[in-house]
């Protein structure tokens, strides 16, 4: 008897995960525990494990695709078991049917003498949707984008609605003359843009910015080079001087809820990585108990497994604070949004070599970097965040290098 393998629920956010794609083919055996196809949530890229063995009868799932959860993704048997009808709309019959033609008219209309049909049955791949003649694919596609299907011109057979079809649509819709192109967010983007909305209207933002002066900290890298004589990244400097002052003031090292302040058990530090166009922020944890050169490697290996599409839900969840760091970029200075739970966020902008006039009314020319803490006001008040970037500061500019 045919086992229905379905798509779990991979995120506590979003019901919705992309599939990338398969890593069986049909006729294939699998074993309970083996992974079965690759997909990705709203965080992390992750393979999709089968909770059964047997022999993979039918794929029903094409890559590039947006599956929800409890989606039957494939279809497991006995070797030589035939498929059920049901189950014949996988990747192969869908292409099939597009390809010959062996569908019927969705809608009852007007038949080859001119008198009205009743409607029969869809074929295999074709969902019954008044009026439309369209794969489950390209149906799917247009209700989750919220695209009018009566508005897209169907070039398959018989006026058969294709993906490609449905691509043109979209970047040629034309209002007032001006062509549009409307591109879909992954679940990874629509989950970020759903929790920095939330972040920024639930948290009462307040920023406050500092400059930190630059000089000792850039020859400490000139003295401390990593194994392979490249410097230690920037970034490694910020986690190390934000873990120390967290460690010193605990209370933000917490998030609000249900009107208490919920502090957490060890000092996790969030990167902000771009990947693509996308945003990820892995975490390094316990980075208070690193030195520099230990949360320089281990931030090491997470980018490199963000640029791979490789992390998994331990590497982001459960960071107590976060960095984020333009400086590569001819970026002065900016104000982050809050990484939701969590009190607080550090954005870095570029070093930058400027005129300075020190206690003594001497001017100097000095490396300076502008730091901004955006702080969540329920958590920490205007004083603690003072407090704070004052720690940072202390921490950055007092780097020797002996």
């Amino acid at each position: 008897m045919a086992i229905e393998i379905k798509m779990p629920r991979l995120s506590q956010t979003t019901d919705e995960v992309k599939l990338l794609n398969w890593l069986v083919h049909e006729g294939d055996t699998v074993q309970k525990g083996d992974q079965i196809c690759e997909v990705e949530t709203d965080k992390v890229t992750m393979g999709v494990e089968s909770f059964a063995g047997g022999t993979v009868l039918r794929l029903m799932a094409e890559p590039d695709t947006v599956v929800d959860a409890g989606t039957v993704i494939a279809l497991l048997g006995e070797k030589g078991e035939p498929v059920p009808p049901a189950y014949e709309a996988g990747p192969e019959a869908k292409a099939a049917v597009e390809r010959e033609a062996s569908g019927v008219e969705v809608q009852a209309i007007d038949n080859e003498h001119g008198a009205a049909a009743p409607a029969e049955a869809a074929p295999p791949g074709i969902r019954a949707t008044p009026g439309i003649r369209a794969t489950k694919l390209v149906l799917n596609i247009a209700r989750k984008r919220r695209i009018d299907l009566t508005k897209v011109r169907g070039t398959g057979p018989r006026g058969l609605i294709t993906k490609k079809d449905l691509e043109l649509h979209v970047m040629s819709v034309d209002r007032g003359g001006a062509q549009e192109e409307r591109i879909a967010l992954t679940p990874h983007q629509k989950a970020v843009a759903r929790s920095l909305t939330q972040s920024k209207m639930e948290a009462p933002h307040y920023y406050l910015k500092a400059d930190i002066g630059f000089d000792n900290l850039v020859r400490w890298r000139e003295h401390h080079l990593r194994d392979d004589g490249s410097k230690i990244s920037i970034d490694s400097f910020f986690v190390h001087a934000v873990s120390r002052a967290l460690r010193e003031m605990p209370l933000l090292n917490g998030h609000f809820r249900d009107d208490a302040l919920v502090l957490h058990s060890g000092v996790h530090i969030n990167v902000a990585i771009a990947r693509n166009d996308e945003l990820y922020a892995p975490v390094i944890r316990d980075a208070d108990c690193m030195s520099i050169q230990e949360i320089d490697h281990t931030l090491r290996e997470l980018v490199a497994k963000t640029e791979q599409g490789r992390l998994e839900p331990g590497d982001i969840i459960g960071g107590s604070f976060t960095v984020s760091n333009l400086g590569m970029y001819p970026v002065d200075e900016f104000s982050a949004i809050i990484n939701p739970p969590q009190s607080g966020i550090l954005a870095a902008g570029r070093m930058r070599r400027a005129l300075t006039v020190d206690g003594d009314d001497a001017i100097r020319v000095r490396t300076l970097c502008t730091v901004t803490g955006s702080f969540d006001h329920r958590i920490v008040n205007g004083v603690q965040g003072a407090r704070f970037l004052q720690r940072i500061k202390e921490i950055l500019e007092g780097m020797e290098t002996a």
